[in-house]
């Protein structure tokens, strides 16, 4: 690989695939041609449904890490590109407040001429992502309301028995009329907020900062190689508790390194202390 002056400029009037089937390229697609200058396009017939779907027909398997690498190789095959991006959602209680859930998007861009990959991440508290056991129709309206409908999708299961699954309604009053006869016939009903980007604009937003840290890392070049994507492969902990000055579980410094030549930098979060409620010795 014969690197420009800039390495980021690796990328400029070059064509990006995105792999997508659920309108990402909606936020995908404007930041990557401003910041990057490549031309967009949208990968067609790809069914990413196929490597783990939102509505639960299809289990993900492996880590969002491993799906992002298949439906790149899934896209590559169908466009004999060599430039692509894909991006991941998971959604779980959030790793540090515990009793309200999280959005972790993952957004990758890979190269296969230069042999790069490089991911941006986003985790947030700001999701809906939500699902409710539903016994009457105003306990229906009540989880509407709750996660933003009808701007935001909602899809529905039957709890007991083969599972049967309703989405991609034309409307909410559609929705509401599927409930209300499901209710009808005794089933056992769940709903479910709808994840995929195209019926959530609030993880459309999560996609979107995701997208936003790929482009930092793209731009971000090894301090000796000059290649892009030198960013954060790795922490260290030990942040020192203000109050008794012993070692928490809070990072202290970040380590960025260059996955072309190996090199690594350590760099300080910028934090002296941290505050004694994170601190096992003061706050057991």
């Amino acid at each position: 690989m014969k690197t420009p002056a800039h390495g980021n400029d690796l990328f400029v009037g070059r064509t990006v695939t995105i792999a997508t089937m659920h309108g990402k390229e909606q936020v995908l697609a404007p930041l990557l041609e401003r910041e990057l200058q490549v031309r967009c396009t949208v990968a067609e017939h790809l069914n990413t449904d196929a490597f783990g779907s939102f509505s639960g027909e299809i289990q993900r398997k492996g880590t969002p890490l491993e799906a992002l690498r298949s439906k790149t190789k899934k896209a590559i095959e169908l466009v004999e590109g060599s430039l692509v991006v894909a991006s991941e959602g998971s959604f779980g209680p959030h790793p540090s407040y515990f009793f309200i859930p999280g959005n972790e998007e993952m957004v990758m861009l890979t190269d296969t001429v230069n042999k790069l990959e490089i991911v941006g991440r986003h985790l947030t508290e700001k999701t809906n992502y939500h699902k409710r056991e539903i016994k009457s129709l105003s306990e229906f309206e009540s989880f509407a309301k709750e996660i933003g409908a009808p701007e935001h999708g909602i899809i529905l299961k039957t709890i007991h028995g083969a599972q049967q699954v309703w989405k991609d309604f034309s409307s909410f009053e559609e929705t509401v009329h599927t409930v209300e006869q499901l209710l009808q016939k005794g089933a056992s009903l769940q709903a479910e907020t709808d994840m995929r980007a195209m019926n959530n604009p609030t993880r459309m937003k999560a996609i979107e900062q995701a997208t936003l840290d790929l482009i930092k890392n793209i731009k971000s070049c090894c301090p000796k190689c000059q290649v892009p994507g030198f960013s954060i492969q790795g922490v260290q902990r030990g942040l020192p508790c203000e109050h008794c000055g012993m070692p928490t579980k809070s990072v202290k410094a970040h380590v960025h390194s260059c996955q072309k030549c190996g090199f690594t930098e350590t760099r300080s979060n910028q934090r002296t202390y941290e505050n004694p409620q994170y601190c096992d010795y003061c706050n057991p």
